[in-house]
């Protein structure tokens, strides 16, 4: 909190000074750019397609849960207290697996899903600091990490970043899953 509270003083610090009269500002937008580029999109769509048998089986088991509850429900007042308590533990037993297993799948999915993604962005961040160069820019803001409430999309460079990506990067040549060594 108070790193960001400090780049704004440091921003509006540097806008009250005459060198911001010469200053050029761009945003970009790398979830939109995340999104929109083809290597992004593939990348995905193969976390999407890797992660497809284990929601299946997540499915299954919700569904065998939901039979299970409807059961009991069913012969809760035909059952003895003992033999009622023995399939309320069983239920509630397997309860707690599904929601470890549907834990476990989401951290992984989430594991996946950055490390991919950290990869894409490390790429776009190098090739918005060309673009930034090329054009002059003194400044380039992420719209979505800046705490940025409003930009005119004439200083937008998105689009001209996802076209760049685009050609130095087709969706064909495959999309690493690990996060970059630092």
């Amino acid at each position: 909190m108070f790193a960001r509270l400090l780049s704004v003083f440091v921003l509006l610090f540097a806008f009250a000074s005459p060198a911001f009269a010469q200053a050029k500002i761009a945003t970009v937008d790398f979830q939109k750019a995340l999104d929109s580029v083809s290597e992004g999109t593939a990348a995905k769509a193969r976390l999407e397609k890797m992660f497809a048998d284990k929601k299946t089986a997540l499915d299954k088991m919700r569904g065998d849960l939901e039979a299970r509850q409807t059961e009991l429900e069913k012969q809760s007042v035909i059952l003895s207290d003992a033999a009622k308590k023995q399939k309320e533990d069983e239920f509630y037993q397997a309860q707690a697996q599904f929601q470890q297993a549907y834990q476990r799948s989401e951290g992984e999915m989430q594991q996946a899903y950055v490390g991919a993604m950290e990869t894409l962005i490390e790429k776009m961040k190098k090739l918005s600091q060309t673009i930034a160069t090329e054009k002059g820019y003194t400044l380039v803001i992420e719209v979505n990490e800046g705490g940025v409430i409003f930009a005119s999309p004439t200083i937008d460079m998105t689009p001209e970043l996802i076209t760049r990506y685009n050609a130095a990067n087709p969706a064909s040549k495959p999309a690493t899953t690990t996060p970059p060594k630092k």
